[in-house]
């Protein structure tokens, strides 16, 4: 079994290393435009706007089905059972895989979850005369030296009231490691928890990170409202698509929300609905990742025939991000899939001939 992941919506597209990929692999990229309605349109898009979360997903969505094309026209037979994960924006991706819906409507979805955190965040501000005045900014936390710093994060917000009130907006966006995570808050309480964590755990680093949209990313303090429109959409998409009827997943989901395998259809999309206001789970994800039998030296006898194993994981691009919090946090053998160089290095490592004659 293979476990496919994607990356999130913090990934920006490197053009220059896009259209290597295309350059490179032509005869394979022509079949997967011909293939795909309006992916010409969104593939013009993806090159003006590869910020735009409409382009990471579909960009994500490209690279898989260029490792399942070659995969399936030069060795079938290692075409295994898959196991999908995406970190946030990635989980939508995860869904467009299982045929629920198109790469136009990937790209919508996309977008629309997008607008709605935008619109959401506004109105946050603006309930709480803040418009203008302040903005939601995130900022990456990590120390070595903490054993599980989300959870010391959390345990400091989640004091008394009184305590608290210091960064009421503060909320825990993604659990990257335990050694690493992202909180999103408004300025001043974010430079009042700084004060706090600083002296609670030395040697902390802060790095700021880039938010155009100011976003309260994942903060279901700003965001919970955005679910039920969010929920909506994708239902009305599939029903569009008659695809509203199905009930299990082709490829099994591990959800942001708990870190659980989903799969059946309504759980993973409401997994995914929820997700986007809440903290991303990622350290769930790899105890969950972790737990699974893995292909190795002493399990050769051990395990149940009819026990998929878990022998590898193929981290899609954009990016190489999710590829390094696998790579330091899993014990699977991890594969970059991102650039001409790391395909060509999987399809040689795998005897995958990289174009079809």
């Amino acid at each position: 079994m293979k476990l496919i992941t994607f990356p999130g919506q913090g990934t920006p597209i490197s053009i220059p290393v896009l259209k290597a990929v295309i350059r490179n692999k032509s005869s394979s990229f022509d079949k997967i435009l011909h293939k795909n309605l309006n992916s010409n349109d969104l593939l013009n898009y993806i090159i003006n706007n590869p910020s735009s979360p409409g382009s990471i997903a579909v960009c994500s969505n490209f690279y898989y089905q260029l490792y399942s094309t070659s995969l399936s026209e030069s060795k079938p037979l290692l075409q295994d059972n898959q196991l999908l994960l995406g970190h946030s924006l990635g989980e939508l991706t995860c869904l467009s895989l299982n045929s629920l819906f198109s790469l136009k409507d990937l790209f919508d979805i996309a977008n629309y979850r997008n607008e709605l955190m935008v619109n959401f965040t506004g109105k946050y501000l603006t309930a709480h005369r803040l418009n203008g005045t302040t903005k939601f900014e995130m900022w990456a936390l990590s120390s070595p030296f903490v054993e599980n710093l989300p959870n010391e994060i959390f345990k400091l917000l989640s004091k008394s009231p009184s305590f608290s009130s210091h960064f009421k907006s503060v909320s825990i966006a993604n659990s990257n490691s335990v050694k690493q995570c992202v909180v999103t808050g408004l300025i001043a309480d974010l430079e009042s928890l700084r004060t706090e964590i600083n002296y609670k755990f030395p040697r902390l680093r802060i790095t700021e990170l880039t938010n155009p949209d100011n976003i309260a990313f994942h903060n279901n303090t700003v965001l919970r409202p955005i679910q039920e429109p969010l929920y909506d959409f994708i239902w009305n998409i599939l029903k569009k698509n008659q695809t509203h009827t199905l009930t299990e997943l082709n490829s099994p989901i591990i959800s942001n929300y708990d870190g659980r395998i989903s799969y059946f259809v309504h759980h993973a999309i409401e997994k995914f609905v929820k997700a986007s206001s809440n903290t991303v789970q990622f350290t769930k994800c790899y105890d969950t990742i972790n737990s699974l039998p893995q292909i190795s030296d002493d399990t050769s006898g051990n395990i149940d025939d009819n026990v998929d194993l878990l022998d590898e994981a193929i981290c899609m691009g954009p990016g190489n991000v999710i590829y390094n919090l696998i790579r330091r946090n899993c014990t699977v053998k991890a594969h970059q899939y991102n650039s001409v160089g790391t395909i060509d290095e999987f399809n040689e490592l795998h005897n995958v001939n990289s174009e079809s004659k």
